[in-house]
């Protein structure tokens, strides 16, 4: 999903839908090197006019440009893996969840919707 296509998702909620909170979130992945950023996160919660809560969440991750095995035959050692990663393109996925009990998320799917 595009940065435009966002930005028109999150302005026909707010026209639409009452209770809109909007908010980002970094999302830290535990390396051998200590916990680190490896994007972020935009949240947007709303209430549709039946009642229910949705959550909807747009993953934005950097696009891995390179990625290098590193190995070693020491006994004792490990293998690890190093990534170069894009500083201006990004990947995105949209995931939805809705509201199944107070502040507890349920993911929906194509599975769940029959499709």
């Amino acid at each position: 999903m595009t940065n435009e296509k966002w930005e028109q998702l999150v302005e026909a909620a707010k026209n639409n839908f009452s209770d809109v909170s909007l908010r980002t979130e970094d999302i830290m992945v535990e390396t051998e090197d200590g916990p680190q950023k490896r994007g972020a996160q935009d949240i947007l919660i709303f209430t549709h006019p039946s009642g229910d809560r949705y959550k909807l969440v747009r993953e934005n991750h950097p696009v891995v440009l390179e990625k290098k095995e590193h190995y070693s035959h020491r006994m004792g050692d490990t293998a690890r893996t190093e990534y170069k990663f894009s500083q201006d393109q990004f990947s995105h996925k949209l995931r939805v969840f809705k509201e199944v009990d107070f502040d507890e998320w349920e993911e929906i799917t194509l599975d769940k919707l029959g499709l």
